[in-house]
């Protein structure tokens, strides 16, 4: 890794856009941002990804950079912290709605017999009730119940997503 020193000497090369002065800032710092993404519970190509969008994202902002503010090690830190927050969020998003996407399928091959309305009625709450009625019944998208209920789609999704995992556990 660079100290600070090595890097304010390749500073005003890379605000140029020299190259060998850019490279010189990545490889020296790559490192350290990847060791960071990995505490983060990234998997080695995941921690990569992280590491390189935050030396990305460095680089674009290079020039607001300030060294009496604090070393460029700590400015490069929370710029791959709030990447790596950013991207285990975006993970955990698409996990949820791979999973939802999946029950959805699942659902509707489920057997007739153990899958009837008045089983599944009685053990939701008003709640829980109401959008089973919207989303498998009238079979409304998630547009049409947040419009429905007056909540994002991004809630109705969540909310969906939480009544399967319910319906999952009460019917395996």
């Amino acid at each position: 890794m660079l100290n600070q020193d090595q890097f304010l000497q390749c500073l005003p090369g890379a605000l140029r856009g020299e190259k060998r002065c850019e490279r010189l800032i990545y490889e020296g710092y790559v490192g350290f941002a990847y060791n960071l993404a990995r505490k983060y519970g990234f998997t080695d190509d995941d921690a990569a990804d992280v590491a390189q969008e935050a030396l990305i994202i460095a680089f674009d902002k290079l020039k607001k950079y300030q060294a009496d503010k604090g070393t460029f090690k700590s400015w490069l830190a929370k710029i791959t912290i709030n990447e790596a927050l950013r991207a285990k969020k975006k993970q955990q998003n698409q996990t949820a709605m791979e999973d939802l996407e999946q029950l959805e399928d699942v659902l509707p091959q489920i057997d007739a017999r153990l899958f009837h309305l008045q089983d599944v009625l009685p053990r939701l709450n008003g709640e829980q009730r109401e959008l089973f009625t919207l989303y498998f019944e009238y079979g409304m998208n998630h547009q049409e119940v947040a419009d429905s209920l007056n909540i994002s789609n991004a809630n109705s999704r969540i909310r969906i997503h939480r009544l399967v995992k319910q319906l999952k556990t009460l019917f395996q």
